[in-house]
């Protein structure tokens, strides 16, 4: 009797989960496929980051924060906010989301300190997601008609501990240096 149960049961689930992907839009599924490699963000995580003022010779650790990652539009981004406003900390808001015409992933981050929204592109290399601002030209004023840029790379692997490098360049993206690093922990 119990297998019977547990066979209706996974009937009722196999019949509800077709239905819902007979609802997407077609148009809406290669986005969709594509967000599923991001999924295994979802979820709250401790996050520890520490910076570089001299391109990776030194660190400095930032406070500790929590963030969250979730889905929204339908499934088509995927949004990671802190759970609670830190003022003596840098924080931001991330959007991740897939462009199907021109098969990239594109990432606006939106900060407390500069209020640039800053726009990556890129695509996974391996088992990160590496994108850069070089085409969007979001860059930062650091002084003397120097703008710096950002190359993001963000491992997809791990399920209770990820890395986010971030390395920067003031030159165009003719050079790089290491710039961020952030632990993710579940």
């Amino acid at each position: 009797m119990k297998n019977i149960g547990i066979t209706i049961l996974l009937t009722m689930f196999l019949q509800v989960s077709v239905r819902a992907q007979e609802g997407v839009p077609e148009v809406s599924k290669p986005p969709l496929k594509a967000m599923q490699a991001l999924a295994s963000w979802t979820g709250k995580w401790s996050v520890q980051m520490r910076y570089s003022p001299d391109n990776g010779a030194s660190w400095q650790t930032l406070p500790p924060a929590e963030h969250e990652f979730s889905f929204r539009e339908k499934g088509l981004v995927l949004s990671e906010h802190p759970l609670e406003v830190n003022p003596n900390a840098f924080q931001s808001s991330t959007y991740y989301s897939y462009d199907q015409y021109r098969e990239t992933y594109r990432v606006a981050v939106m900060d407390d300190t500069w209020g640039i929204m800053d726009i990556y592109e890129g695509n996974i290399e391996g088992d990160k997601l590496v994108l850069t601002n070089l085409k969007s030209g979001t860059f930062f004023p650091i002084g003397d008609g120097v703008w710096r840029g950002f190359k993001l790379m963000i491992d997809l692997t791990g399920e209770t501990e990820r890395t986010f490098i971030v390395h920067k360049t003031d030159d165009g993206g003719q050079s790089w240096q290491p710039n961020f690093e952030v632990i993710y922990t579940k």
